[in-house]
């Protein structure tokens, strides 16, 4: 299990005419994720039709699992919940039996705000590993960052980090690693000191996948020291 991570809320959702009991060849998967720091709950429509309520800050829709969305271009609009104005409104591509995390990134503030997708890999790890990646998502983060994935206590003065130089709005490549507890320290990829952003232990059993994602700190101007861990897999 995760430690010191924020428990993501279930919001069940079902009968939209947008969305399919199934994923056949026509059909993709999506989950949305609210990681505007300064947006406030949202509502998430597709093609019209309002699929998400109320997402706060953080927040996943669903909890487990995808919702099911026809594939192709779609028009996808968040907005305040309760309102009808958007504060975003994109045109998205889903190609057919693809999963994929949606993102409203960015802040509303300084018309940053925009909606972030991200092609997911839930193809089981080999026997006894664990598959995890990093999205950096904190707009007043590092315009950098690097990534160590390291057993606990290790010092990571002289070790190079696993993943290097991990851009703002940009997913690294899945690691595969053997199941275990591992540190998980981020650093600004240009400070020579490795000074610790982020430092979180984790215990990873056996055939789970993890995506974790940087965040600012809600209303604020800085990075948050926590991670938004998405359960992807197990």
């Amino acid at each position: 299990m995760f430690r010191m991570l924020k428990i993501l809320p279930l919001l069940v959702l079902a009968g939209f005419a947008i969305f399919a009991t199934g994923c056949g060849t026509d059909h993709a998967k999506v989950r949305v994720v609210n990681a505007s720091p300064d947006a406030l709950n949202q509502d998430v429509a597709v093609d019209g039709k309002t699929v998400v309520t109320d997402l706060d800050f953080g927040g996943l829709s669903p909890a487990t699992g995808y919702l099911t969305v026809a594939a192709g271009n779609r028009r996808v609009e968040f907005r305040d919940t309760g309102t009808t104005t958007d504060v975003i409104n994109s045109t998205v591509g889903f190609a057919s039996q693809k999963e994929y995390t949606l993102f409203a990134q960015g802040k509303v503030g300084d018309d940053s705000i925009a909606a972030l997708l991200k092609t997911d890999d839930n193809s089981a790890p080999p026997s006894g590993n664990i598959k995890l990646r990093v999205i950096h998502d904190a707009p007043d983060g590092p315009a950098h960052v690097d990534v160590y994935v390291v057993a606990p206590l290790t010092d990571i003065t002289d070790v190079a980090p696993t993943i290097s130089s991990l851009a703002y709005q940009q997913a690294s490549d899945y690691q595969t690693a053997a199941a275990a507890t591992y540190e998980i320290i981020v650093t600004d990829s240009t400070d020579l000191s490795k000074t610790r952003i982020i430092d979180h232990p984790f215990d990873l059993a056996a055939g789970e996948i993890r995506t974790l994602v940087t965040l600012n700190v809600q209303n604020a101007n800085t990075m948050s020291d926590t991670l938004l861990v998405l359960n992807d897999l197990n």
